[in-house]
């Protein structure tokens, strides 16, 4: 398909037309590249599972080849009893748009002769969708996002209707996961640990219903306020990585210790590993640092959250344009105490930060000398 451009410059509808074409021919070429690379995939796992190319021979052994690929008939496990059988057709719906006729690969059990059922790792049997759409939609819901914006938005891009309870049934699929993984021990402790509480507005539903402007039914719903509680691990070789979360209503010791009586169950303990916990001062969360880990583990204060705290005060106490440059100054030098290269160097910076700010920032030099020291573990 050619385009028909003009040398002048593109406005309005032509513009638009030239767009929608260009859009329209990149999703073809995407299918066309797409759908062999699938079935590149497909028979390369194939080959894998069987241990022999397309074409080999089929090996006759008394050791068996255990495959977690089983037959539907006699339930053999064994891929030397396994040859392949051809192909058959299917649809399926991707990021890229409609893939038709993808040709995916058949085994057949030589034992019984009857087919293998072959769970791919690409490709899930009897799905509509492709595993991008799961990734998407799961990410989209993560970000906030409306199960009926995520399927205006798929149901677009698949010229196609999407419905919601499609979409919900990916969304319900993490919950048992998130079980699952809060029971698994942790064998690789991090040395540090920071907890954090994140606070979100999260929609419910409630009994009251109104007409939306389709003038359909719809539950009305509210939001609340609740607070994501995170404990993130930081490795000595850099990684980090969030260990467990737990959504509560307040910052409250009791919610907290629930989630620290979780990793220590888990094994993020002294012993195997972990030497410090990083946190903001949020009361509660002493508290329940205290009656899991006692005095075990060493306890910073954030130092993040102790200069973000002492920015906000600076904002109200040196307001205006006049002393953007003031502020900036002050907070330079309050962070520049933190890259003492010792405690005893970093508290003498922070007398001579002190005699200097004292006077026009009162309430942001407070704020930095509370609780200072718990700063430098």
């Amino acid at each position: 398909m050619s385009i028909p451009i003009s040398i002048k410059h593109l406005h309005g509808k032509e513009r638009k037309e030239i767009i929608e074409a260009v859009q329209q021919q990149g999703k073809t070429a995407a299918l066309q590249a797409i759908k062999p690379v699938l079935t590149g995939f497909l028979e390369a796992e194939v080959a894998l599972k069987l241990g022999r190319e397309k074409g080999a021979n089929r090996q006759i052994s008394n050791q068996k080849r255990e495959i977690d690929w089983t037959c539907g008939y006699c339930g053999c496990q064994d891929a030397h009893q396994f040859t392949r059988d051809g192909h058959y057709k299917r649809n399926l719906e991707t990021g890229w748009g409609h893939v038709q006729d993808l040709q995916v690969p058949m085994l057949e059990c030589q034992q019984c002769h009857h087919d293998v059922i072959c769970q791919f790792s690409i490709l899930e049997k009897y799905q509509r969708f492709w595993l991008d759409l799961d990734q998407d939609v799961l990410f989209s819901s993560g970000l906030g996002q409306s199960l009926r914006a995520i399927s205006q938005h798929w149901s677009a891009k698949l010229e196609g209707s999407v419905g919601l309870r499609t979409l919900n049934e990916r969304i319900n699929q993490i919950e048992p996961l998130v079980r699952q993984m809060r029971e698994q021990p942790i064998t690789h402790v991090p040395a540090v640990v920071q907890l954090d509480g994140i606070w979100v507005t999260i929609q419910k539903q409630g009994e009251k219903s109104k007409l939306d402007k389709r003038k359909r039914s719809r539950k009305q719903r509210t939001g609340q306020k609740m607070v994501i509680l995170v404990a993130l691990g930081f490795w000595e070789d850099g990684t980090r990585e969030i260990l467990d979360w737990q959504i509560a209503p307040s910052e409250e010791h009791t919610h907290w210790e629930s989630l620290l009586n979780r990793l220590w169950k888990r094994g993020v303990q002294p012993e195997t590993g972990l030497k410090l916990v990083v946190r903001d001062g949020s009361g509660g969360l002493g508290e329940a640092l205290a009656l899991v880990y006692g005095t075990s583990v060493l306890d910073q204060r954030c130092i993040f959250h102790k200069l973000r705290n002492v920015a906000e005060k600076a904002r109200s106490e040196l307001k205006g344009e006049d002393k953007r440059e003031q502020r900036k100054h002050l907070m330079e030098q309050a962070k520049a105490i933190y890259q003492a290269e010792s405690a005893a160097q970093a508290k003498e910076r922070l007398q001579l930060w002190v005699t200097q700010w004292r006077e026009c920032a009162p309430k942001a030099v407070a704020t930095l000398e509370k609780a200072f020291e718990h700063t430098l573990v």
